[in-house]
């Protein structure tokens, strides 16, 4: 069994179409960088070498996540196909 999450996200067209407009709303990007602020704000200041690559990790995950959140709606889009390279000798 194939879980294809976004795929059906995107297949309901009502669901990607709200979300598309949520996303470009000034609010959400506000509130996504308050988010990620407050967690990074909130996390404990240390020394230990463990313990803050864990806290990099969990930054690093953070932004990934608001990465997909974003994204989540949109449709990747085929590259056109190039043209080919080679001169075609049979034209006259």
């Amino acid at each position: 069994m194939n879980l294809t999450p976004k795929k059906d996200f995107q297949g309901k067209k009502q669901f990607a179409d709200a979300h598309r407009d949520l996303v470009v709303s000034t609010q959400f990007r506000e509130a996504l960088n308050a988010a990620l602020l407050d967690h990074v704000l909130s996390m404990q200041s240390t020394t230990d070498p463990v313990a803050a690559a864990a806290g990099y990790h969990q930054i690093t995950g953070a932004c990934q996540f608001i990465t997909r959140i974003l994204n989540v709606a949109e449709q990747a889009k085929t590259p056109p196909t190039p043209l080919p390279t080679n001169l075609d000798h049979q034209v006259k």
